[in-house]
């Protein structure tokens, strides 16, 4: 590795992560979610997180069965078609995980607000619903200046660390994104957070990057820190590499009223990557690889 390489192990950039932080999470509840690195935060033992995410799923319902988080911030926490975060709606209504709910575009324009160095952006997606009067230190309506309706100005969202993962990136933090589906969250989080750790597929030589640059959508320089980790978003999806893995979905749902066994297995238990895909098993692991590059 070059005397400029950001690349580390999970622990290693685990690590950078304190107690107490607010924490940008990429996640659509089953897509491309960094799960390797949800994983060690529990396996550190990190707690008191405020967790800032668009659509939680699988990966916030088992921080909220270790008490890793306190607050979340973000639109909805779902499980899809495998039904309700069970984990999470009970820390919930017992008050341990405290929620200040937001829509898409609220959300997206706190975090933008941060990433520009503003003290605030304005939607109107919020007007006509409860979540201003809830939420006054955080949501103003507003004037427009010019003349038009009110807008609700949100203020500035700026994590201390975002957790997103990748297709490639180079030992310098250039991250390479394949052709696929892309929300706003992986740009915002990046550009509005203190802290940037990134997961990747496989590490790249730049000149991979450079040959096809449209497709570098991080540039080094916001890029704390770089862990390779093969099918690092398991059990959600990373396309066009893998998709979600229903059946380790199931499973957790199965067990997600008494989790215990399941976080041992899967979670706590593992001490790596690799003990890690060895206790979700070689079956569904091969039905991963038909799409992942050599």
């Amino acid at each position: 590795m070059s005397a400029q390489s950001k690349v580390m192990s999970l622990e290693e950039a685990v690590a950078q992560v304190d107690d107490g932080q607010v924490v940008a999470l990429q996640t659509m509840a089953t897509f491309t979610c960094p799960m390797a690195l949800v994983r060690e935060l529990i396996r550190q033992e990190r707690r008191d997180l405020t967790l800032v995410c668009l659509i939680g799923g699988i990966a916030v319902d088992w921080l909220a069965a270790v008490g890793a988080i306190s607050r979340f911030i973000g639109a909805a926490v779902t499980m899809e078609q495998f039904g309700i975060a069970q984990q999470y709606r009970k820390a919930v209504e017992s008050g341990r995980v405290r929620v200040e709910e937001l829509s898409e575009t609220a959300l997206l324009a706190r975090l933008a607000a941060a990433a520009r160095g503003l003290p605030f952006m304005t939607t109107r997606g919020l007007i006509g619903t409860d979540l201003i009067d809830l939420q006054p230190e955080n949501l103003k309506l507003i004037d427009d200046p010019f003349g038009g309706p009110q807008v609700v100005a949100c203020r500035a969202l700026r994590p201390d660390v975002a957790l997103v993962h990748v297709h490639a990136a180079d030992e310098q933090g250039n991250c390479r994104v394949e052709p696929t589906a892309l929300w706003p969250d992986l740009r915002l989080f990046t550009k509005a957070a203190r802290r940037v750790i990134v997961t990747c597929e496989r590490i790249v030589d730049p000149d991979e990057l450079r040959a096809e640059p449209d497709r570098t959508l991080l540039p080094g320089f916001v890029v704390d820190a770089v862990v390779p980790v093969r099918y690092g978003a398991h059990p959600t999806s990373l396309f066009p590499y893998y998709g979600y893995d229903a059946d380790f979905h199931m499973q957790w749902v199965k067990t997600s009223r008494e989790p215990e066994e399941f976080l041992e297995r899967y979670v706590r238990g593992p001490a790596s990557q690799e003990e890690y895909l060895e206790a979700v098993g070689d079956e569904a692991i091969r039905k991963l690889e038909e799409k992942m590059p050599a």
